[in-house]
């Protein structure tokens, strides 16, 4: 699966004073888009959820093993 972000951009979407929202745009192949909604489906998630779902729980896995620090 090859994820290329290409633009990143703050937005003024805050839920308290520390928290904001960013767009990330990626390109990926079609199949692993479409895999990637069939999962959001079973999981009764949106696509942009479920992304994110997936991302921090890299994230998490990355810290504790260590590839990357915590904030």
């Amino acid at each position: 699966m090859c994820f290329n972000a290409l633009n990143i951009k703050t937005i003024k979407i805050a839920y308290d004073d520390h928290m904001a929202k960013v767009t990330v745009t990626i390109y990926m192949e079609e199949e692993d888009k479409e895999a990637l909604q069939l999962l959001a489906d079973a999981e009764e998630r949106s696509l942009s959820q479920m992304a994110v779902l997936i991302l921090k729980r890299a994230i998490k896995q990355a810290q504790n093993e260590g590839t990357i620090t915590p904030k």
